[in-house]
Formats: structure tokens, sequence, C-alpha cells
């Protein structure tokens, strides 16, 4: 329910409304005058000229020029008195602005520790294994509670009955701070508290990173492809990782998934690994913008779990079984909040290890990016040689799909595969180079 407040004062409950305007105003703007409650004298006298206009019209027009010169001169005497005082008040905007004047008006009661308020309970912690946090308060009719975490408003609502009201507090992963505010119509500070919850999980913990490299002393490495929605190479490749008896782990789309349920199946019994690389790869961070991995705007937990869940959905609904707990993001966007939202729903992240990046997906050979399949042939042996570790724990990115035309990657497969063998390498899935 939306809660109205007083239009000169943004922190104020409105009880009444002006007889004359019909403005909201509270019990500190509230004139009793001539039976009516008014915001002031001006619609006070404004409601009496129209009253006296009427009742004067039969008689005389000069009555009524009498009564609106000295309307006039009323006005003016109120407005000089009441100008700066008005000046100095802060503009009301919706309370669903974070910024507004009345949430700013609400940081600054809670943040006032120079005030000792009833309710209030020092600095506590309590560890939660969820993301969410349950808050139980025994709350009056008609009293305004405020919830915020971290500094941000999260729940503003004008309490309805009398009782024990739940509150669903979503958790960041690590400490919340927590600040409470319950005031009464009248403005009275009933409950102002302050405590921190500490949402912890062993499963996240153990998840909420990325891995970049496998054991760097084991002669091992994995090659990983991944698949947006195109297939226009993926029959070529499958074939070449078959004739070697090869199993990869392969990051696959939703949407791919289900342009495409023959060939996951044929994956699925070629015995290659299924990792998830969300539903419709979207950009998760700015990184194409400015070069930073913020969030993009409209990407939060529950669109981040959503994308990973309904690949996971189409999966199931394709092979009977769960996707391996693993995931890529799209472009290789991520920051250490959404691997911490991929870990709540219980993925660990793969990324690739530095120069393994093959951009089979460049077309422009003008690109600094592109480079012939002989070129990373050649890159990728020669790293094997200068490198003291070698290609050991390598996470290779190659794609099922590419635009290029003619000089694909992946015509350098059979080589390459059979060159890194001779030296010794054993190739493995993601399951099999971290174990």
């Amino acid at each position: 329910m939306r809660h109205s407040f007083c239009k000169n004062h943004p922190l104020k409950s409105s009880s009444h409304s002006c007889f004359y305007c019909k403005d909201a105003i509270c019990t500190e703007c509230r004139h009793h005058l001539g039976h009516h409650y008014f915001c002031g004298y001006t619609c006070f006298f404004n409601y009496h000229i129209l009253n006296v206009s009427k009742k004067a019209k039969p008689y005389s027009i000069g009555i009524l020029a009498f009564f609106q010169i000295l309307l006039f001169i009323l006005i003016g005497i109120l407005w000089m008195g009441s100008n700066h005082r008005q000046s100095t008040q802060t503009e009301f905007r919706s309370p669903s602005i974070p910024d507004s004047a009345y949430y700013l008006a609400l940081k600054e009661l809670i943040d006032d520790r120079s005030i000792s308020f009833d309710g209030f309970t020092p600095e506590v912690l309590e560890d939660k294994a969820e993301h969410r946090h349950i808050l139980e308060l025994p709350l009056k009719s008609q009293s305004v509670i405020n919830i915020w975490r971290n500094d941000v408003p999260i729940i503003t609502e004008n309490v309805q009955k009398e009782g024990i009201v739940p509150f669903s507090i979503p958790l960041d992963y690590g400490k919340n701070s927590i600040k409470v505010l319950v005031i009464d119509p009248a403005q009275r500070i009933l409950m102002k508290q302050q405590y921190a919850v500490m949402y912890r999980n062993p499963q996240v913990e153990l998840f909420r990173k990325s891995i970049l490299r496998g054991n760097a002393d084991r002669k091992k490495l994995a090659l990983t492809f991944d698949a947006g929605s195109d297939n226009s190479n993926t029959r070529e490749i499958l074939k070449i990782l078959n004739d070697h008896q090869l199993n990869c782990t392969l990051f696959l789309t939703g949407k791919f998934m289900e342009q495409n349920v023959e060939l996951v199946k044929e994956m699925i019994a070629a015995g290659h690994e299924i990792g998830n690389h969300t539903y419709d790869h979207p950009h998760l961070t700015t990184y194409e913008q400015n070069y930073q991995h913020q969030l993009s705007p409209d990407v939060d937990r529950d669109f981040l779990q959503r994308q990973l869940l309904k690949t996971d959905s189409v999966f199931y609904g394709i092979t009977e079984r769960h996707l391996t707990p693993y995931w890529r993001a799209p472009f290789g966007e991520y920051n250490s909040q959404i691997l911490t939202w991929a870990a709540e729903a219980g993925y660990l992240h793969i990324h690739w290890t530095g120069s393994f990046d093959t951009h089979d997906w460049v077309t422009d050979e003008s690109s600094q990016l592109y480079r012939s399949p002989e070129e990373i042939y050649e890159d990728i042996l020669a790293i094997e040689t200068e490198h003291p570790k070698g290609l050991n724990g390598v996470i290779m990115l190659m794609h099922l799909d590419s635009q290029r035309n003619g000089n694909h990657v992946y015509e350098i497969l059979p080589k390459l595969i059979e060159s890194i063998r001779n030296k010794g390498y054993v190739f493995g899935n993601i399951t099999e180079l971290l174990n």
C-alpha cells in the first residue's frame, strides 16, 4: 500500500488533507479554521473568497473587488514571511527513488548516534547458510517500517494490522549491516535497531572462484569448447575428437541445446562432459563499454541464477541428467559478485589459461587478435617449449562454431593433438584435470 506523506515535510505521515486544495498535510501543517482543516491561510482565504463571491454576485462587484485586493495583500505578506523557510526545504520525490529526500532524511535519522532510542540493540553477528534472513517484529497498526541493508533501503512498508510481521531480507555474501527504523503516524520513533548478519555457506566458499589452470605439476591439459547458438562447425569438430578418442568439456548455452537436441545427445553418447554457458549468452559486465567488469544494469542474483538454472533444466529435459557443476561466463565477463551468485546455484567457474584463447571466433583478418590455424599451432608449441611448466594444467579455449570464411582453427586440431601427445601430455576433461 502506498503511504501518504505531508507535502511540506517528506518524512511525516499525512493525517489529513486540505479542505480547499486537497493536498496531504501532517499535524504540524494542519490549521483548524472555520470548522475545516486547511494547509494554510492562503487556501483558507481562497475558500472564503469563493463563498463570498457567490453571495456577493447579486449585489455588488465592488465588494468582490475589495476582498480580492485584500486577498492579494495577505498572500504577499504570507509569501514574504514563509519564502525563506520553504526555500531551505528539500524537494520531496517518490520514496521508491533511493536518493529521494525521504530516504535521505531517514538515513540521517538512522545514522544519528547522538540520541538514545528505545529498542536500540548493539551490533551482533549471526551466521546464516541461506541468502535470506527472516526478521520478525511486533508492530502496531499504521506504523511505518524502514529496513536498510548495507546503507541501501530495501523495505519501506505501512503496517496495516497489529501483530508479529515477518520481513524477508535478501543478503549479500559476507557481512550484512541491517538497520531498522519504525515510526508511528505522529513521527515518534518506536524502534531503532542495528545488527549484522553474516552469510556463509561451505559450498559457496568452495565454488566462489574462477579456475584458470589445473595442476601445473602434471602433464595433463584440457581442450574445452564453447557454443552460443550456431552449430556451423560442430559436427566436424566432434568427428575429429571421436577419431582421436578425446573426451572434452563442452560449454553449451540453453538456446544451443534447444536448437540442437540430437547433437547434444551425440555429445553425451561420445562421453563428453557438458558445462553451463548460460541460457542466451548475455553480457554480464560492462567490459565491452568501459573495459571494467562492473555489473551490467540488468544483472543481479536472480538474473544470473535464472540463466544457469534454466539451462540446466533444458539439458535435463533432453538427457534426464543434470549438467556438470561447471560454468563459463559469456565473453569471459565476470567479477567476484557474479562468481558468488553462481556458487550459490552450485556452479564453479572455469575460465581458460592466459595465452590459450585461440581466438577462433575472430573473423576480421586485419584484427590484431586474428591468427591463422598454423600460427595458433606454432604459438602453442612455442609456449610448451619456453614455459617452465610447459602445457601442464592448461585449459585451452575453442568454439564449436565460427563465422570464418575458411582458415578454420579446428582444421589444425588433428596435428595439434598428435604433437602434444607425442610430447608426453595427456588430454582430459575439466573433472579429470581438477582431480
